[in-house]
């Protein structure tokens, strides 16, 4: 059972889920930079086969932030 949400409470959250948007927009912008980039080296011949650990990075920390962002909404059942 969980404790009933103040208005305050779950208006911060929604404000936060935002900027948790905000973040999950910008990592999915600078991945696909970061893969448009490996991709033309692969083509010119000079890159490397296995994705970069820069690109596996953001994915990683793209994957925490919706993990944080969901939790966020399941908690306060935000949309």
């Amino acid at each position: 059972m969980t404790r009933p949400v103040h208005p305050n409470d779950a208006a911060q959250a929604r404000r936060f889920a935002e900027l948790m948007q905000d973040e999950i927009d910008d990592l999915e912008d600078l991945i696909a930079v970061a893969q448009d980039r490996w991709t033309s080296r692969c083509d010119a011949g000079w890159g490397a086969a296995r994705t970069p650990e820069p690109v596996l990075r953001l994915r990683e920390k793209l994957k925490e932030v919706r993990r944080l962002q969901e939790a966020l909404r399941a908690r306060f059942d935000i949309a």
